[in-house]
């Protein structure tokens, strides 16, 4: 294996940008971070990419979680694209040091604004909007992958701001999260379909009676709520009257784990 993607996703956004650098690079393998234990994940390569959003301005919980189990990788270079949709805080940085713990360097970044998929908190982007932000990502990741390519060192200062800690509110979420699936609920218009516990990637959901059960082991990624394909999971009381969104270039079989 010449390059490695490592990629967390929810409703698609980071897996179409793992996707289209794995593309342009050729020789490269995409995994999602749930399934790094049964992968090999000791060695030599050349490039590492590590691909995710971001929430409440830092790492993902499960990222962060499993940063340890590469520490028998030897990069030659190593990558990361942080997506997102409002702002990225201190992502990278704290990405970097993270790594810098397991003895791996972080040689470039971005943070790439994507449409936003958090309808727990607000209504889902129009069409338009949609179609704006990936315009954007393709031509923000044609630059990126050339420098990927080539193995430039890049840390703009926009992306990789002096780092003294995560915030508060940051350290907030991630000790909440897990517990945050209280608040998801399915109503009458559920099928049984069952598309719930194979698109989620902490493995939170088992169906019963032939409707969802969460287990408090939630990242809030949302990959639940958004690809019911009847909109009959909720979060609280706002979401029925609020769209969903997935990214429109992955399909759902890509999402199922």
């Amino acid at each position: 294996m010449k390059n490695l993607i490592l990629y967390f996703t929810g409703t698609g956004n980071s897996l179409m940008v793992a996707k289209t650098i794995a593309e342009h690079l050729g020789e490269t393998e995409t995994v999602h971070i749930s399934r790094m234990q049964n992968s090999n994940l000791d060695g030599d390569l050349e490039r590492l990419g590590l691909v995710f959003p971001v929430y409440w301005g830092g790492l993902p919980l499960t990222l962060l979680n499993s940063l340890p189990m590469l520490k028998g990788l030897r990069p030659s270079y190593s990558f990361s694209v942080a997506t997102h949709a409002g702002g990225p805080g201190k992502v990278l940085p704290q990405l970097k040091a993270e790594l810098q713990k397991y003895g791996l360097v972080l040689n470039a970044g971005i943070c790439l604004e994507m449409p936003s998929n958090y309808i727990i908190g607000y209504d889902a982007p129009s069409n338009a909007s949609i179609q704006a932000d990936l315009a954007n990502a393709d031509s923000v990741l044609q630059g990126f992958v050339e420098r990927i390519r080539l193995m430039e060192a890049y840390q703009p200062k926009s992306a990789f701001p002096s780092f003294s800690g995560t915030s508060a509110s940051y350290q907030n979420f991630i000790t909440s999260v897990n517990q945050s699936d209280v608040k998801f609920s399915v109503d009458e218009k559920c099928t049984e379909c069952g598309l719930c516990e194979s698109v989620c990637p902490a493995q939170n959901i088992e169906l019963n009676e032939g409707r969802p059960t969460w287990f408090h082991k939630c990242e809030q990624c949302l990959a639940c709520i958004n690809w019911c394909p009847e909109a009959a999971i909720q979060f609280g009381s706002q979401t029925a009257r609020y769209g969903r969104y997935t990214n429109p270039r992955i399909s759902v079989e890509e999402m199922k784990l």
